[in-house]
């Protein structure tokens, strides 16, 4: 079974009985609603944060970091700028920033803030790091990292949404009576409910209203990935597994 990935707290305020779940049980629903949103969405919606080290690509001959002891400067070989750089251009969408570190430190809120989704600027005066060294992990001195959640922001009807659709799986696993195709039911009860597969819910739908009237809201042309824009001149960047990923919102 894959690892769980909630990016989001669920509001199963229509979920009767939900509370009485076991908590194990209540984290794998919640994982599979996501799940099974992201794929509906085509990964507009419940995707899992991402850890990104960002890295500019004009060359740079002198760098503002000071190598690390026994290593060589921070930039070289990985075509980082030493120009300043008072905002990140995201590779997509954003949903929310989750942590920003520098040196190994998580930076205060106050320090930045993200515009039109796609732009994570200072807003203290201060520029972002230039250069920093790729080979260590983002706990350490000389490193620069932005944990975020891709995509858009599910709101208060697609909390609900996913608390519903839940419910249902949570059902399921119970042997209760639930509104999920027969086949999506079968799956789930079997134990191997992380591994649907894109044709698993017909032309993009649960069979339940309420989501599926949310779905497409997000989604009305039943995309399978959302677009995205690529050009050389983009700058490339680094992502790691975050070591951390609990549900917030």
């Amino acid at each position: 079974m894959d690892a769980m990935c909630i990016p989001w707290q669920i509001d199963t305020s229509c979920s009767p009985g939900w509370e009485d779940l076991d908590p194990d049980l209540q984290e794998r629903a919640a994982a599979l609603s996501w799940r099974v949103i992201r794929m509906l969405t085509g990964g507009s919606v419940g995707s899992c944060p991402v850890l990104m080290r960002p890295c500019a690509q004009v060359p740079c001959t002198a760098c503002a970091l000071p190598p690390l002891p026994g290593l060589l400067p921070a930039c070289r070989g990985e075509g980082c700028s030493c120009t300043p750089i008072h905002e990140v251009l995201m590779p997509g969408q954003v949903a929310d920033v989750i942590e920003v570190k520098i040196d190994g430190e998580a930076q205060e809120e106050r320090i930045y803030r993200l515009l039109d989704g796609r732009r994570l600027v200072r807003t203290d005066g201060a520029a972002w790091p230039s250069c920093q060294h790729l080979d260590l992990d983002d706990d350490q001195p000389g490193t620069f990292s932005i944990q975020y959640v891709p995509g858009l922001l599910p709101g208060p009807d697609g909390l609900w949404a996913a608390g519903v659709l839940a419910s249902e799986f949570a059902k399921a696993c119970t042997s209760g009576k639930c509104r999920l195709p027969s086949s999506v039911v079968s799956i789930v009860r079997q134990g191997v409910s992380m591994q649907f597969g894109e044709g698993m819910f017909t032309n993009n739908l649960t069979g339940i209203r309420e989501v599926d009237a949310w779905v497409s809201a997000i989604n009305p042309y039943g995309l399978r990935s959302h677009a995205t824009v690529w050009s050389p001149d983009m700058p490339s960047h680094r992502f790691d597994t975050p070591r951390h990923g609990a549900a917030h919102g």
